[in-house]
C-alpha cells in the first residue's frame, strides 16, 4: 500500500535542433587566440571553462531558436504571454574544466542546447534535488542518521542529482530556480553547449531576442 503522493514536480523539457551551423562558428573562435575575448571565470563564477558570457557569441544564434520558444510556450502552458529568449553563451570545456554549482535566478526557465557533445565521453549538467539538502541533514536531521550517502542516492526522494540522457543537438529546458553543475572534463575532445535564460512578455505575440 502506498503512504505517500508526489505533491510537486520539477518539468524537464525536451527539444532537438541541429547544432551544425553553431558548433562550426564557436570552434574557430574559441580556437582563435586572437580577436575573440574569452573569460575564464566572467562575472565571478567560480570555475575554469572558456565562455563567450560577456562577449555573446551566442546571441547572434538567438533565431534558431524561434521555433523551440514558441513550442516551448505552448508546452509550459503560457496562456496570455510568449516565451523569450533575453540571454544566451557559449561554453567550452576541455580536460579538467568545470562549472561550480549555481542556479539561474531571477529567470523564469533555463536551458542547455549540446552544440559539441559525445555521451560516451562527455557527461550532461548535473540537476540538484532541491529536496537533497533536507536530507542531507543541513536542516533538521542528525549526522549520525545521514551517513548513509549511497543508501540517501539510492532513494529518489532523496537522490542528490539528475544527470540527464543526452546526445549532440538535445535541448534541455527547466526552471532556472534549480540549481545545476558541470563536472570536471575527463578529455581533450572539447565539450560545447550554448545556455540561454527565458523569460515571459505578457500579451504579446512577438518573439522578442536580445543582441
Amino acid at each position: 500500500m502506498m503512504n505517500h503522493e508526489i505533491m510537486f514536480g520539477v518539468p524537464l523539457f525536451r527539444y532537438h535542433l541541429d547544432p551544425s551551423e553553431i558548433k562550426r562558428d564557436a570552434e574557430e573562435k574559441f580556437k582563435a587566440s586572437q580577436g575573440f575575448p574569452i573569460d575564464e571565470t566572467p562575472g565571478g563564477w567560480d570555475c575554469n571553462l572558456k565562455s563567450d558570457f560577456n562577449n555573446s557569441l551566442a546571441n547572434v544564434y538567438t533565431k534558431h531558436y524561434d521555433a523551440i520558444m514558441e513550442q516551448f510556450g505552448k508546452d509550459v502552458g503560457l496562456v496570455n504571454g510568449t516565451a523569450m529568449m533575453h540571454e544566451s553563451w557559449v561554453n567550452y570545456y576541455v580536460k579538467n574544466m568545470n562549472q561550480e554549482e549555481h542556479d539561474h535566478l531571477p529567470s523564469f526557465y533555463s536551458g542547455v542546447h549540446y552544440i559539441k557533445f559525445d555521451p560516451t565521453i562527455h557527461e550532461a549538467v548535473h540537476l540538484i534535488n532541491p529536496l537533497f539538502q533536507l536530507y542531507n541533514c543541513s536542516y533538521t536531521l542528525s549526522s549520525k542518521i545521514c551517513r548513509g550517502e549511497d543508501a540517501l542516492n539510492r532513494h529518489p526522494f532523496s537522490r542528490q542529482f539528475i544527470l540527464p540522457n543526452v546526445k549532440e543537438g538535445d535541448i534541455i529546458i527547466f526552471p532556472s530556480f534549480l540549481r545545476h553543475r558541470v563536472n570536471k572534463q575527463e578529455t581533450e575532445v572539447p565539450r560545447i553547449t550554448c545556455s540561454f535564460n527565458i523569460n515571459t512578455i505578457k500579451g504579446s505575440t512577438r518573439r522578442v531576442y536580445s543582441q
